[in-house]
């Protein structure tokens, strides 16, 4: 790496939170190596993050170099010609290979169309949704001793979500200032979506047949519906005002001990464990989402994929520059530093013994990422989450019932599919269970070890 002339500065949007930061400390050093200053434009998780890349790419603008985008946009960003295409870069490489990453990973983060090898983003934050719980109540002999009399079975981190519904009951106590359950209801970006979706999926449900293009017969089939109503029915265990939350409140609400269990992201792990904020250090428990046994009697565990690759801007006027930054930051030793809180796609740092010790959650992930699934991967994504954004937040707030709710979305979202010129096969005879024909089957393997603190 040698020094330029003029000092650059390259600038990273992401939304603000742990790992940006955790980039940025990092990306401290490569000043010291290229002389090249990395600075972030970090801004509040949800549509506003989104919107900031979409507008930047839409005016072909070079007010960043770099962005960390969601695993589903993109589609909408690389389908509209606005990333650089990374395969020659790491063709050319010799620091940094196709091989330093899970392929999965590479798939889920950055490539477009699906299954064309074009890779645009590298995988810089895997993510999926997971459990923390206070590990306190569920370990006091009190506590344990009720729970089996009332509900006549031993009380433990939930693997079911009737499960997870009994220990949420039991645990609600308004009066004491405790709640059973924190999760999203909110209506903004994908909030209450990411969390009823894993609804969806467990109980046999599915959001669309890829395949057919079909929505109707699976968004509103019996297992969705079936799904989608348990999880409202949840909400009466969780915080007032839960209807509008995102992230941030089920964060705060799980860092003061407000609620025994809190359905989150693993992004927001780390900070449990930051006695800067958090007031459970010492009695936090982490685990893998529950799954649910459906109507045929299979047990499905499916749950949602979060997580960000990170591109180059095609309009930024550095972007051999930021290549090579985004080549240095992609290496294990910096992924190895990054890893301590966030979670990597780099297969040597994932296949490193060191990895697992860096945190109680860390051997959770490894084995959670097998058990994801995830929206639309088409370029009218956000258009469509849109739409489900609203329906299902109409079911939480009781405007319409489930029923309604996932029939007038998958109506609408049908229509949007059409419009953008989609052919739509219909499905003679779709299962009231439609998981498997739309998706396959769901990875089913034992789990040794589903929480750890």
């Amino acid at each position: 790496y040698s020094f330029s002339q003029e000092p650059i500065t390259l600038t990273v949007v992401w939304h603000a939170g742990t790992c940006a930061e955790a980039l940025l400390n990092i990306a401290k050093d490569y000043e010291a190596v290229a002389g090249v200053k990395v600075v972030g434009a970090l801004v509040p998780y949800g549509p506003e993050w989104h919107d900031k890349i979409a507008s930047e790419f839409a005016a072909k603008g070079s007010g960043f170099d770099l962005a960390a985008w969601d695993s589903q946009s993109v589609s909408e960003f690389a389908g509209a010609g606005h990333c650089v295409l990374l395969n020659p870069y790491l063709e050319k490489s010799d620091k940094l290979k196709f091989e330093n990453f899970q392929p999965a990973a590479l798939k889920r983060y950055g490539e477009y169309p699906d299954g064309s090898g074009n890779q645009y983003a590298l995988p810089v934050n895997q993510d999926c949704l997971g459990l923390i719980y206070r590990r306190d109540l569920f370990e006091d002999p009190k506590e344990k001793e009720a729970f089996k009399a009332k509900y006549g079975y031993d009380l433990i981190v939930p693997q079911t979500y009737k499960q997870m519904r009994d220990i949420a009951e039991f645990f609600n106590r308004p009066n004491e200032g405790l709640y059973g359950l924190a999760m999203y209801g909110g209506r903004q970006y994908d909030y209450c979506t990411s969390m009823s979706n894993c609804f969806v999926w467990s109980f046999g449900g599915a959001l669309w047949n890829p395949k057919t293009n079909e929505i109707k017969g699976y968004l509103d089939s019996p297992a969705s519906i079936e799904g989608v109503q348990f999880f409202v029915d949840l909400f009466k265990f969780c915080p007032p005002g839960s209807e509008t939350w995102g992230f941030d409140e089920v964060n705060v609400a799980m860092l003061e001990g407000k609620v025994a269990m809190a359905m989150q992201w693993f992004y927001f792990f780390g900070s449990m464990l930051d006695p800067k904020v958090s007031k459970i250090v010492d009695k936090v428990g982490f685990a893998i989402l529950p799954g649910e046994e459906g109507k045929d009697g299979k047990f499905r565990r499916v749950f949602s994929m979060g997580g960000q690759g990170l591109g180059i801007n095609k309009y930024s006027k550095y972007v051999e520059e930021s290549w090579k930054f985004l080549e240095w930051y992609m290496q294990k030793e910096q992924q190895m530093r990054y890893a301590k809180v966030c979670q990597t796609g780099n297969k040597q740092v994932l296949e490193d013994p060191e990895w697992l010790k860096l945190n109680p959650y860390n051997v959770l992930f490894k084995d959670a990422m097998n058990y994801i699934n995830d929206y639309w991967h088409i370029p009218e994504y956000a258009i469509l989450l849109d739409i489900m954004q609203e329906e299902v937040n109409n079911a939480i707030t009781g405007k319409k019932t489930v029923d309604q709710a996932l029939k007038d979305c998958a109506e609408r979202q049908e229509r949007e599919l059409e419009r953008a010129g989609y052919e739509i096969t219909r499905t003679e005879n779709i299962p009231d269970l439609p998981y498997e024909l739309a998706y396959g089957e769901p990875y089913d393997a034992p789990l040794e070890k589903y929480f750890n603190y």
